[in-house]
């Protein structure tokens, strides 16, 4: 294609001063270090994706589940919460199903685990939770602020490609081109953006397994469980500022501020902020057309997926402040570390000698792979990285990416506010 032979040759590679060896012994060492770090991490993440299943992740699972299931009834219902476009009765039935199938994966389980020993106890909560999905069943409507938030999200899927691709081509930018200014994160070389890459994703990955063992000592010293839930609730906005300092030491310094790394300094031939906005808007509206088309050709793949995955305790039943913590970690803690390790540092290096398509999956790859989804999940969130990667890569500044995931993140978790909400109305 036509923007691959030009991804290498417009992207600018003004001459940098190396900001670090990675040829260097020590560096050598410390990235071998980091890199079993990694590996180790990633092995203990498929083995807790593989091995594990909602009564390992969820301390209730049938809450969590009987909840999901109201809020799903309750959207797809209503006339405004639906995006405008209340289900059939077909396809409530085939939502029926579905439902049913969960509730029956559940009970099997929990026999198998020995952790029920009537499976009567679930099948009374499956058939109840499965009747809000009977056309004759009017369930309970969410309250109308809700209605409408979860309504624009719905009917957003048709409007922000759509109006976002006219905004970009009126504002005359390139959108199959890479950004002629190069991208804002400076990298010597790709060695060293990959080695970098690799401090910064060991160091993550450290702090991740030891909160990992805060959180298994918190179980058996009570006067930890507070101090490993606020850890838990924080853990990325914690990691912030060794985040931007590993960047700043192993990139940026003596090639630049962190600003002008982040992409937020005045550069004239990279992206302005209206046009970074409007490819953040098209690549949102894009990743959810791809989204519903893949559930459209693969309907059984997607049907009854781990919907624990993306379902977290702490908003649904928690405590407001932890809630609120939590959510802030997805929402800015998550982009800025997330971007900088997976785009700014991985792909910034691959796509120099991959071109953007290989760099942009492969770096994708890795990113869903550290979250740990089954095969629906990771199909989702590589194609998320992708976008991701074109956003970055178009515009040339890494902040457009973050703004990107901060806003898909929230996006995710506006329908665990709106359920939490159904929890305290109907409790």
């Amino acid at each position: 294609m036509e923007f691959e032979a030009h991804a290498e040759k417009d992207i600018a590679h003004p001459p940098r001063r190396c900001a670090f060896d990675p040829k260097h012994p020590v560096i050598l060492i410390v990235t071998v270090c980091c890199a079993l770090v990694c590996l180790l991490d990633a092995a203990l993440i498929v083995v807790m994706s593989v091995a594990t299943g909602p009564w390992d992740v969820l301390e209730d699972p049938t809450r969590a589940l009987e909840l999901t299931q109201q809020l799903d009834a309750a959207v797809l219902r209503d006339d405004v919460a639906s995006g405008f476009y209340p289900a059939s009765p077909d396809e409530l039935a085939a939502a029926g199903e579905d439902a049913a199938m969960q509730w029956d994966l559940l009970r099997d389980e929990a026999v198998e685990l020995e952790i029920i020993d009537d499976p009567a106890s679930i099948e009374e909560i499956r058939d109840e939770s499965v009747s809000l999905f009977d056309p004759s069943v009017k369930p309970p409507l969410l309250p109308f602020a809700w209605r409408v938030i979860l309504g624009s999200l719905a009917s957003s899927v048709w409007v922000l490609p759509g109006v976002a691709l006219l905004w970009l081509l009126w504002r005359r930018m390139e959108i199959f081109r890479a950004c002629k200014a190069g991208l804002s994160l400076p990298l010597a070389n790709g060695a060293g953006g990959i080695s970098a890459a690799v401090i910064v994703m060991g160091g993550l990955s450290a702090w991740t397994l030891l909160l990992g063992i805060v959180v298994s000592f918190a179980n058996l010293l009570p006067p930890l469980d507070e101090m490993a839930a606020l850890l838990s609730a924080s853990a990325l906005l914690l990691w912030i500022v060794p985040t931007v300092l590993l960047m700043w030491l192993c990139t940026v310094f003596p090639n630049g501020g962190v600003w002008s790394a982040l992409g937020l300094t005045a550069v004239s031939a990279r992206a302005g902020t209206l046009q970074c906005v409007g490819a953040v808007l098209f690549a949102l509206g894009v990743q959810e057309v791809v989204l519903l088309a893949l559930s459209v050709a693969l309907p059984d793949f997607f049907a009854a997926g781990a919907w624990w995955e993306g379902f977290d305790e702490l908003i649904a039943f928690g405590p407001v402040s932890l809630a609120v913590l939590d959510t802030l970690d997805a929402v800015v803690g998550a982009p800025i570390v997330e971007e900088i390790i997976f785009r700014g540092l991985l792909f910034g290096a691959l796509v120099r000698g991959m071109g953007f398509t290989a760099a942009a999956i492969v770096s994708s790859l890795v990113f869903a792979a550290v979250h740990g989804y089954g095969l629906a999940g990771t199909v989702a969130v590589t194609a998320t990285g992708s976008l991701l990667c074109w956003v970055y890569w178009s515009t040339g500044r890494l902040w457009a990416a973050m703004l990107a995931h901060g806003v898909h993140n929230a996006m995710v978790l506006l329908p665990l506010w709106a359920a939490r909400t159904m929890a305290n109305g109907w409790s």
